[in-house]
């Protein structure tokens, strides 16, 4: 039977690569992620509850890990692209890292591609790939050559089918889980449970403002995606009424 890694032991795991990696505040950035698996596990449950139609889409605890580790790929590597970073750590090191223990190696495997697959469409990586002009149209060009044999990868792990994603099917929030996931982001900040249209407007403030955060690019992918965000923001909500 698969056991996943418990709140503690993920707490302790981020804490310990964030003092090791960056002068981050650990607790402070372990805090977001652990909140963020809380609330994608809880709302994930309620909306198994409220539509059981809708409860083979969704794995509560595949949501929960993906949670505790969505921003993981930003400690060693930093922001650009973290998505990317981020599941391909969790697909390739996950069973290492003890993410996922128990059953067999192949039900490990399947349950992290799960749990991998819902990190890529965590706020604007489709847009900062370039959208359908990917690689050539990359929003940073400087960085997306350490990154395109990852998406490769991650393009043909991933796939169900055995051909590779699209980049819309690799970047773009399309299946409920990684719409949950999503929700669950953006739905939190400094140990406080916030709207989505509040959240984005505090990030559009935060990188737009000039300050230590301040970076005008992002700003703006931030203002291209608030609409797609909103979809997504809504329809998770419309699901838990």
């Amino acid at each position: 039977m698969l056991q996943y890694i418990t709140e503690t032991a993920a707490r302790a795991l981020i804490e310990s690569e964030v003092r090791a990696n960056t002068v981050k505040n650990s607790t402070d950035f372990a805090n977001h992620l652990i909140d963020t698996g809380r609330i994608a596990y809880d709302v994930a449950r309620q909306i198994m509850e409220k539509h059981p139609s809708l409860a083979p889409q969704i794995n509560p605890d595949w949501l929960r890990v993906e949670g505790y580790f969505h921003d993981f790929g930003k400690i060693k590597e930093g922001g650009n692209y973290h998505e990317v970073s981020t599941a391909h750590t969790l697909l390739t090191s996950g069973e290492e890292m003890g993410l996922v223990t128990g059953g067999s190696h192949a039900e490990r495997i399947q349950a992290l591609k799960g749990i991998a697959l819902i990190v890529p469409p965590d706020f604007a990586l489709f847009e900062a790939l370039g959208e359908y002009d990917y690689p050539e149209g990359a929003v940073y060009p400087d960085d997306i050559g350490k990154f395109k044999d990852r998406v490769e990868q991650l393009r043909r792990d991933l796939s169900y089918n055995g051909n590779p994603l699209t980049i819309e099917e690799f970047a773009l929030p399309f299946k409920l889980d990684q719409q949950i996931g999503l929700y669950a982001d953006l739905t939190n900040v400094n140990g406080k449970r916030v709207s989505v249209s509040e959240r984005v407007a505090e990030i559009a403030e935060r990188y737009g403002s000039p300050g230590k955060f301040y970076d005008p690019l992002y700003a703006g992918l931030v203002k291209r995606i608030r609409p797609r965000i909103m979809v997504v923001g809504n329809t998770i909500e419309a699901l838990l009424q």
